[in-house]
């Protein structure tokens, strides 16, 4: 491979990417559906979990009328401390972020998830102050990835006005992808378990220790 371009700007999704957060997605995803009396299995959630929450409850075949007690559910259950508390670190996103940040990277995170979920995570960790510039969550950015308005929001926090190709979002899912492309900046996929095939529409990595090289 040869070496990494390096970036001034690097923009990270959340779930998959910089933490496992399967056993806790499970646990909300299994309890929300249940909550309006739909069954899924476990072993389908990750799935889930890469495309818009309201793509997922329109294909299980949830009613219009339960819409909003199972976002209410949804919000209740990755917002409470049994969630955080099933949320682990992948071995190499602290070490990657502390060296880009010495590097004198601006980091953010953008994801589809809550800021205040994030938040609570990062400070598990101790991560709360250190590294992320901006976040950005559902409620900053209402219109889900792949569609651009959640980088597209955390560029203008930033108050960046420069070439967006010195900008770089990283993700788990090929929604992630399309979301870079649709904000016209590079995308790396992060695919830690060799799920995708290489292609010449990203780049894929298989650890973010590879943002160093």
């Amino acid at each position: 491979m040869p070496n990494m371009k390096k970036y001034n700007y690097y923009l990270f999704d959340f779930d998959g990417t910089l933490f496992d957060t399967i056993k806790a997605n499970q646990r909300v995803f299994i309890e929300a559906f249940a909550y309006i009396n739909i069954p899924i299995k476990a072993e389908d959630v990750l799935g889930y979990t890469r495309v818009p929450i309201p793509e997922t409850y329109e294909k299980l075949g949830g009613k219009e009328e339960d819409v909003e007690r199972f976002g209410e559910k949804i919000i209740s259950l990755v917002n409470d401390q049994t969630t955080v508390n099933l949320t682990e670190i992948y071995d190499d996103t602290y070490d990657t972020l502390l060296d880009l940040r010495l590097q004198e990277a601006t980091l953010g995170i953008v994801t589809s998830n809550n800021v205040k979920h994030v938040g609570d995570i990062l400070k598990k960790f101790s991560m709360n102050e250190l590294f992320f510039t901006i976040l950005v969550g559902n409620q900053e950015a209402p219109i889900p990835k792949p569609d651009a308005q959640p980088i597209n929001v955390a560029i203008e926090m930033l108050h960046y006005q420069g070439d967006r190709k010195d900008i770089v979002y990283i993700g788990d899912a090929m929604n992630d992808v399309i979301a870079a492309h649709n904000a016209h900046i590079d995308a790396i996929l992060i695919d830690r378990n060799n799920e995708y095939p290489d292609s010449d529409d990203y780049l894929r990595i298989t650890s973010l220790k590879e943002l160093l090289e």
